[in-house]
């Protein structure tokens, strides 16, 4: 009888023992599951605002910068070769730079909050990563490099007297009205005019970093797309 009531006991026990760890490990299964679900809505969040993001690099970063850059260069020949009549808007179109405006919030994102390890596609994952720790740190150092040319040429063109200038924000209309005598002596500068074939060199790689990180931009938009489809 007693043998009858202590089995009875013991199964009992370890029925309810059963029971709780069941539903300890089913608590933590479901919470991982919620977990993952969750995380997921983040990645596809945050690739969202990375294909933005993207976007505004093609635009801004990548299509503008690429012709402005294109219109310095030739602005740089028409300047210093004699072949070409001396105007005042060749100076005018060299004169300025190409700052770089970091655009990669949601690619952080994507980082801090660990979505990326949810990607699917290694090859984008292997992608995202190039463009914004390689591609990028590559413009970057191209716009700081142009930014350097930019007042290295600024310091040397002072030594002439600018009468005005026509300013007009977001074209390439501005005009800087240097004395007609000092025109002449700015094309005849040789410091001058190895400054700007330096600085014409220096644009030339630029844009083809350019060139490079807009295969790269391409890419990325078909590969995110392909991944938020899944």
């Amino acid at each position: 009888m007693k043998k009858s009531i202590f089995s009875n006991l013991a199964f009992r026990y370890f029925f309810e023992v059963i029971v709780i760890v069941f539903s300890i490990t089913a608590s933590f299964y479901i919470q991982d599951l919620l977990n993952k679900k969750n995380q997921i809505e983040l990645k596809n969040k945050a690739l969202e605002g990375v294909l933005i993001e993207l976007e505004k690099d093609k635009g801004f970063l990548l299509d503008f910068g690429k012709g402005y850059n294109e219109y310095r260069i030739k602005t740089i020949d028409s300047l210093f070769e004699n072949k070409y009549p001396l105007k005042v808007r060749y100076l005018s179109g060299i004169w300025g730079n190409s700052d770089l405006f970091d655009n990669k919030r949601f690619f952080e994102s994507l980082i801090s909050t660990g979505g990326i390890d949810f990607i699917r596609s290694e090859k984008l994952q292997g992608e995202l990563s190039s463009y914004y720790n390689n591609s990028y740190n590559l413009i970057e150092q191209a716009a700081n490099l142009d930014n350097a040319s930019f007042h290295r040429f600024s310091d040397q063109i002072v030594n002439y007297r600018l009468d005005s200038i026509n300013y007009e924000w977001g074209t390439f209309n501005n005009r800087f009205y240097f004395n007609e005598n000092d025109l002449k002596k700015i094309r005849n500068d040789i410091r001058l005019k190895s400054t700007a074939m330096q600085w014409k060199f220096w644009l030339s790689e630029y844009n083809k970093r350019i060139e490079l990180a807009t295969e790269k931009n391409e890419l990325l938009v078909k590969l995110i797309k392909e991944e938020l489809a899944n």
